[in-house]
């Protein structure tokens, strides 16, 4: 019954599929953007137990891996971290954002089941049309199975060094007229350093259902995150020391974070032939996690709730095509800070971060965006897109507790005053405009684009009112980041792409010297792409991508400690990324890779002084079919047994690291059935 029924399901899917093509906020390769995919058949023999696994795969990406799942991105950018750094990225699930504006976190990852997507899409360059203030500098779009094109039963259990285990449940099944697919994830896993580990868990629940007017899905999605953080190691090269590359400077250090999301969305041919997609969505994320990097170490709660709706819609008009779509959503957040007992630090120190709570505040808003696309083809292989994308986004900030830096008790600190201060009630709005052209023009083999676009951010709540004694208002305003791109793009004989870009930052938001929030940075931010797939053999292909960039700053400040020299390579923004694989498929139920992995080396501060020198790592992954239901595999990450760092700085007087794991060896066996 299931049988026939996912049979005449995908035959109605394709159907859907053909006709319905509404492009609105869909990252999809192969057009006239810088674009590119890892589908669920590469992510196979990659099977990552942290994002950084991925992305390494995809060019102009990069996520470094800090302790258990905590990690920092980028893309065509530096290092995203602290103020400034948060929201600069657009993570999407099922093309819509997994936060609300204002509420993201670095890492914003851990809550999206990446190892058993369908699909990790990424878009590189502002967002542009379609998506909402957060595309700045690039959109992650990760995708679940559906039950109608990827009908699939299976359970796999994985084991690996470092006391890593993961189970996972992969089932399909018949309701009604449609399918619903069941994707879990259960992860204990510990560490080569002491006292570090994690209990990682994802639920995916995709229903989708055929109708006489189009098609229905709904996806249901959940993660949690119970984690015993280790921080960074310090000295000079301490990560390739035996015994200090092991150790845990923070043992108290931990992070419990929570999220689940609820998208519907319906597709639909009207009967003048026009395409449109209605979306309803909800969200609601919770984290806590002890600030051991911050004397005193208080424990910050933080989360937020929110629900929206999202409208596309193609539809052919005279010269050519109108593509629009319009957003609304409310929020409401909440942070808060608080502090066991007296800092063990000298006086001065202590003194202004007294015990109690240091933040407490709630923030509501409303966010209203859409967007205008017009295309039309002057010529047979000439094509043109131009458009707007808007957003407007409300906050309504409530202090609750007193105003100003004081304790809690309402005394006042010594040495200066209280170091947390706690803006009056306020609130703020952001407009922001964002114009977009490309021109393409398509060749036999390929084709070629030149797109101008502009991505824009909101300030997040955090930067706006989390401040320090001094500064009683953040008067901040939006970044926006104006880029230009041309690219080409072959198929025949080989499959390749190659991409230059230029990109200018103003309103850079920052911690300037006197521990101030201002927005009156400037950066710039310049390179090259590239990427090939190529099929040697029937048996042999290989595949590689990546990156040269220039990243700098365009503006000199004093951040009392180091300066910002205009021209100077902005820190943590290697200038060299890549990495290949060679995939051999010799029939008879084997699989094999070999992938190597280069990250270049780096400035680790804004004078350009101290530097890490990169690292190059060789993973490798081969799966064997025992019969029809049972298949075996060995995963081999860091075969060389390198001894690297997976982040690496320099802040108050130290090298700082997060060191890389040795080799690790993975082994897993699946069953699947019909």
């Amino acid at each position: 019954m299931l049988e026939g029924l996912l049979v005449l399901a995908l035959a109605g899917e394709a159907a859907v599929v053909d006709r319905l093509v509404v492009r609105g906020r869909d990252i999809a390769p192969q057009t006239e953007q810088a674009t590119a995919r890892l589908t669920g058949a590469e992510l196979e023999p990659i099977r990552p137990t942290h994002p950084s696994e991925v992305f390494a795969r995809l060019p102009g990406s990069w996520v470094t891996r800090g302790s258990g799942q905590e990690h920092l991105s980028a893309i065509r950018s530096p290092l995203l971290a602290g103020a400034g750094g948060c929201g600069a990225l657009l993570i999407l699930e099922e093309g819509v954002p997994i936060r609300p504006p204002g509420f993201c976190n670095v890492n914003n990852l851990f809550e999206v089941n990446v190892h058993q997507a369908a699909g990790v899409s990424v878009l590189r360059g502002p967002g542009g049309l379609g998506h909402a203030s957060g595309g700045l500098h690039g959109v992650i779009d990760v995708r679940s199975r559906s039950p109608l094109a990827e009908p699939l039963n299976a359970i796999r259990v994985e084991a690996g060094s470092d006391d890593f285990y993961r189970g996972e449940v992969r089932l399909t099944g018949e309701v009604g007229e449609g399918a619903i697919a069941m994707d879990a994830s259960l992860v204990d896993a510990g560490s080569f350093r002491e006292g570090e580990g994690y209990d990682h868990h994802f639920l995916t629940l995709h229903h989708a259902q055929p109708t006489a007017w189009g098609q229905w899905e709904t996806v249901l999605s959940g993660a949690s995150l119970d984690q015993d953080t280790a921080g960074f190691i310090l000295g000079e090269r301490a990560y390739a020391d035996p015994d200090l590359r092991r150790a845990n400077l923070n043992p108290e250090a931990f992070r419990t974070g929570s999220a689940v999301r609820l998208i519907s969305r319906a597709q639909w041919l009207d009967d003048a032939g026009v395409e449109n997609r209605l979306t309803g969505f909800a969200r609601r994320s919770r984290m806590t996690f002890l600030q051991h990097f911050l004397p005193g170490q208080p424990l910050e709660r933080n989360g937020q709730v929110s629900a929206g709706l999202q409208f596309d819609q193609d539809r052919a008009v005279p010269l050519g095509a109108l593509q629009w779509g319009v957003d609304a959503e409310l929020f409401g957040g909440f942070l808060s800070q608080a502090q066991d007992s007296e800092a063990a630090a000298p006086p001065p120190v202590a003194g202004i971060r007294p015990p109690g709570r240091h933040y407490d505040y709630e923030v509501d808003g409303q966010r209203l965006g859409g967007y205008l696309a017009f295309e039309q083809q002057p010529a047979a292989s000439w094509r043109i897109r131009t458009g707007l994308h808007a957003d407007w986004i409300r906050y309504d900030y409530d202090n609750l507790m007193a105003d100003g830096n004081l304790a809690e008790d309402g005394s006042a600190c010594e040495f200066g005053g209280c170091l947390y201060n706690r803006p009056a009630d306020r609130s703020d709005d952001y407009l922001e405009v964002a114009p977009e052209l490309t021109v393409s023009r398509q060749f036999e083999d390929g084709m070629g684009w030149l797109r101008l676009a502009r991505g824009f951010r909101a300030p997040q709540a955090t930067e706006l009112y989390r401040l320090q004694r001094g500064q009683d208002v953040a008067d901040l305003d939006a970044e926006t980041l104006d880029a230009v791109e041309v690219g080409l793009r072959g198929n025949l004989p080989l499959e390749w792409e190659l991409v230059g870009f230029y990109q200018r930052k103003r309103n850079f938001i920052f911690r300037d010297a006197d521990g101030f929030n201002v927005s009156d940075g400037k950066t710039g931010h310049r390179g090259l792409e590239f990427s090939f797939r190529q099929r040697l053999t029937d048996t042999l292909s290989a595949a590689a991508r990546g990156t040269y960039a220039i990243h700098w700053y365009r503006f000199d400040r004093d951040l009392g400690g180091e300066r910002i020299v205009s021209g100077r390579d902005i820190s943590s923004a290697p200038r060299k990324l890549a990495s290949a694989d060679l995939t051999w498929r010799p029939g008879d139920g084997w699989m094999a890779q070999l992938a190597v992995e280069h990250n270049g080396g780096y400035w680790l501060d804004a004078e350009n002084t101290r530097r890490y020198d990169g690292h190059t790592l060789v993973h490798g992954f081969v799966a064997h079919d025992l019969d029809q239901r049972w298949t075996a595999s060995l995963r081999v990450r860091n075969l060389l047994d390198r001894r690297y760092a997976e982040r690496a700085d320099f802040a108050f007087g130290n090298f700082r690291y997060f060191p890389g794991p040795g080799r690790s060896v993975f082994v897993s066996i699946e069953r699947a059935w019909e």
